[in-house]
C-alpha cells in the first residue's frame, strides 16, 4: 500500500511539471502577438512608405518568418519539448526569408548603417544552411536554431522598447539604441537554442560580413576610379557586381552603383540618424 500511495504521488508531483511545458510558447505567443500587433500598426506603416516600391519583398519576409515560428512553436505547445525536423516547405520558406531579407537591408537607415545591415546580413546568410543541414541531415538541434533565430524579432522589440523608456542610457538617441539592440538580440535568441557555440560563430560572421562590405565598396570605387595602371580581369568585375547586387556593399555606395531610389525618400523614423536624412534630403 505503501508504494501505490508514492507512485500515486510522484504522478500528481509530475502534472504540474508536465504543465509547465506549455509556459514557455504560452508566454512566446503573448508576448509575440502583442509585439507584432504593435509592429503592425506603428512601423509597418513607415515601412511601406520607406520600401513602397520592394512592398512585395516585405510582406513575403513578415508572412515566411511568422509563420515558420508559428508552425514551430504551435507545436511545441501541443505536444511539449519535441525534436523536430524541417520539411522541404521550411527549407523553401527558409530561403525566401533569407532573399527578401538581403533585399530589405539593402536600404536599411536605422541605427547605424555599418553596424546594423550586418547582422542582418549575416541572419540571412546562416539561417538557411542552417535550415538545410538540419533538413539533409536530420538534425533537429539545428532546426531549433533556424527557428530560434527568428526570436530576435521579440528580443529587439523589448530591449528597444526597455532602453528607450528606462533611463539606464537616456543620453543615447534612439537610433544608437537600435543599432545596439539588433545584433545582441541576435545574439541572445542563437544562445537560446541551446547548440554550443552557435552565436560565438554567428558573432565571427556579422565581423567577416562587415569587412565584406567595406572591402566591396573599396574595390567598387577603385574600379569606378578606373586607374589606368591597374589591370582587372572581367570575371574579378562579375564577383564584385555579384556582391553588391546581393547587397554588400556600404550604404554610401548604393547611390554610386545602384538606379534605387530608396535613399532619396525622405521618410520620418525615430530610428533613422539625422545624418543619414540629412544626406539624402
Amino acid at each position: 500500500m505503501k508504494s501505490t500511495l508514492d507512485t500515486h504521488d510522484r504522478l500528481d508531483l509530475s502534472i504540474p511539471l508536465r504543465s509547465l511545458n506549455h509556459v514557455h510558447p504560452l508566454l512566446f505567443f503573448l508576448t509575440f502577438f502583442s509585439i507584432f500587433l504593435y509592429h503592425t500598426r506603428h512601423e509597418i506603416p513607415i515601412y511601406q512608405r520607406k520600401f513602397h516600391k520592394r512592398k512585395i519583398f516585405l510582406y513575403l519576409h513578415i508572412i515566411t518568418g511568422t509563420s515558420d515560428l508559428f508552425r514551430y512553436r504551435f507545436n511545441e505547445f501541443l505536444y511539449g519539448p519535441f525534436d523536430a525536423l524541417p520539411d522541404a516547405l521550411g527549407v523553401l520558406s527558409s530561403l525566401i526569408w533569407a532573399f527578401t531579407s538581403l533585399e530589405l537591408v539593402k536600404t536599411l537607415r536605422r541605427g547605424d548603417p555599418r553596424t546594423t545591415r550586418p547582422p542582418y546580413q549575416a541572419g540571412a546568410i546562416l539561417r538557411p544552411l542552417v535550415s538545410l543541414t538540419s533538413y539533409l541531415f536530420g538534425l533537429p538541434a539545428l532546426h531549433r536554431l533556424s527557428i530560434s533565430a527568428l526570436d530576435s524579432f521579440i528580443y529587439a522589440r523589448l530591449a528597444i522598447f526597455f532602453f528607450c523608456h528606462t533611463p539606464y542610457i537616456r543620453s543615447y538617441s534612439r537610433s544608437k539604441i537600435y543599432a545596439i539592440s539588433i545584433p545582441l538580440s541576435a545574439a541572445l535568441a542563437i544562445h537560446e537554442s541551446r547548440v554550443p557555440g552557435a552565436s560565438i560563430l554567428y558573432l565571427l560572421a556579422v565581423s567577416y560580413v562587415t569587412r565584406l562590405n567595406e572591402w566591396v565598396t573599396y574595390e567598387s570605387r577603385s574600379l569606378r576610379c578606373k586607374d589606368p595602371s591597374r589591370t582587372v580581369s572581367p570575371y574579378w568585375k562579375s564577383m564584385i557586381s555579384v556582391f553588391i547586387e546581393m547587397g554588400f556593399f556600404e550604404i554610401e555606395e548604393l547611390k554610386e552603383v545602384s538606379k534605387a531610389r530608396e535613399l532619396e525618400n525622405v521618410v520620418v523614423d525615430q530610428y533613422v540618424p539625422k545624418l543619414s536624412l540629412d544626406m539624402v534630403g
